[in-house]
């Protein structure tokens, strides 16, 4: 049982590192050349 562990949580770490690299180099692509556009949702009825 305890490799299985190790492996998932292996596999959490990997996934939230990847998504904060992807994050920070998006943010820094944006920021030095434009701001993001603003996604407006319409409102649920």
């Amino acid at each position: 049982m305890r490799p299985l562990m190790l492996i998932i949580l292996a596999a959490m770490i990997a996934s939230v590192v990847g998504i904060l690299a992807v994050k920070m180099f998006d943010g820094s692509g944006t920021k030095s050349k434009t701001p993001p556009p603003v996604i407006q949702q319409p409102e649920p009825k």
